[in-house]
């Protein structure tokens, strides 16, 4: 199984009270259960206020690394990713985790 996790830190200026940031945010929790690949996924907020803190963190496994590249190419993902969360939050961190 693989651990995908996303960290994600506000563009500058930008709260997680902005209406188009808790929009984006309800809609990733939401889009998980309908990406086939996905096995879990979570959502949450960085409660840190230091400034090497991110603000959002994804979480989600995956079966193996052929479900990772399908999950990766699926254009409802690359959509939301690119379209909708970038804008608001255009660094990220991400790495995946072989688990035992």
């Amino acid at each position: 199984m693989i651990r995908h996790i996303v960290l994600f830190k506000l563009k500058d200026g930008l709260t997680r009270e902005d209406p188009r940031v808790q929009a984006a945010s309800r809609a990733l929790a939401e889009l998980g259960p309908t990406l086939a690949p996905v096995l879990r996924w979570e959502t949450h907020w960085c409660f840190g206020t230091r400034p090497v803190s991110n603000d959002f963190a994804l979480i989600c496994d995956l079966a193996d690394e052929a479900a990772l590249a399908a999950y990766q190419r699926d254009p409802i993902h690359i959509d939301f990713a690119e379209g909708r969360f970038r804008p608001l939050a255009p660094d990220r961190i991400t790495t995946d985790f072989l688990l035992q």
